[in-house]
């Protein structure tokens, strides 16, 4: 039997294809030891993650003073900030907008009532019959 132990670990990062997720999942179903496998993995993962964070001293390790590395990337910001974008304009939009006018019949007949009376292209359309041939 081969055992997927290495699409464990990117199963617990979520890396996975639904196809690969599904394969995974029917394994430790039937699999004791990949089962084994994934919960030492989880207790390990949760370990590494509840230890505190450490702030080194500078000059420890000289190329960790130049380079900035993110400890955890932060996908559901970037969402945030867009939504929150997408409400500002809204927002901005709504307030620059001018309240509509109000317009009466009367206005419209004379607009438009005046303009088909000049226009002939903005009279009614001519309907015309098909040609039904005699044969």
């Amino acid at each position: 039997m081969t055992h997927p132990s290495e699409l464990i670990s990117a199963y617990l990062d979520g890396e996975l294809t639904p196809a690969e997720r599904t394969t995974l999942l029917h394994h430790l179903a039937a699999c004791g030891r990949c089962t084994s496998d994934l919960e030492q993995i989880q207790r390990v993962r949760s370990a590494v993650r509840s230890l505190p964070l450490l702030e080194l001293p500078e000059g420890i390790v000289p190329e960790a003073d130049r380079v900035v590395v993110p400890l955890r990337h932060q996908k559901g910001l970037w969402a945030g900030v867009a939504a929150a974008v997408v409400v500002a304009v809204i927002a901005v939009a709504a307030l620059i907008t001018p309240e509509p006018g109000s317009v009466s019949i009367d206005d419209l007949n004379s607009r438009f009532g005046a303009r088909a009376s000049l226009d002939p292209a903005f009279g009614p359309a001519k309907v015309v019959p098909p040609f039904v041939g005699s044969e």
